[in-house]
């Protein structure tokens, strides 16, 4: 398969890219390199530096490849920082994710896997939380993880 890993430059996201290759999956990375690391990126990917909130860079990335599903890694994570700005949180992974699939449904790719968190599910007093405890997150990072989860499924 022809794998989009955004944010695949990041701790998680250049270990799952690692294992795809050694899969045998095409792997183009797209990454803004704010928190990613280029040198953790393999030379046997193809690599894009930008912001996928901006639709003309992730529309060129679209064009140039067959993407055959999309790895979506790339957010903003920090749970103290989203609480001093959530605009910032709201913009970035919300919006990020808009422009993602709405680029999806122009390019009819139709297979995503999404890496969510543990703070949709705000503070629980029994662990380990499970997903059947209620979403309530307490920060804005939690929050924006959670509207995400909710566009994907309403966008399916």
């Amino acid at each position: 398969m022809n794998l989009l890993v955004l944010g695949g430059a990041g701790y998680i996201g250049s270990h799952f890219v690692k294992l795809a290759l050694s899969l045998g999956h095409k792997v183009i990375i797209v990454d803004n390199l704010l928190t990613g690391h280029v040198e953790s990126i393999p030379k046997s990917a193809a690599f894009y530096e930008g912001d996928i909130r901006n639709r003309d860079f992730l529309r060129n990335v679209f064009e140039e490849n067959t993407i055959d599903g999309c790895i979506h890694f790339a957010a903003s994570s920090l749970v103290g920082e989203s609480m001093k700005n959530p605009i910032k949180y709201f913009d970035n992974n919300i919006y990020g994710t808009i422009v993602l699939l709405e680029l999806m449904a122009e390019y009819d790719v139709k297979q995503l896997i999404f890496s969510s968190s543990a703070a949709t599910y705000g503070e629980h007093d029994k662990m380990p939380i499970t997903e059947e405890y209620e979403t309530k997150p307490t920060n804005p990072y939690g929050e924006s993880k959670l509207i995400m989860e909710k566009m994907i499924k309403w966008a399916d």
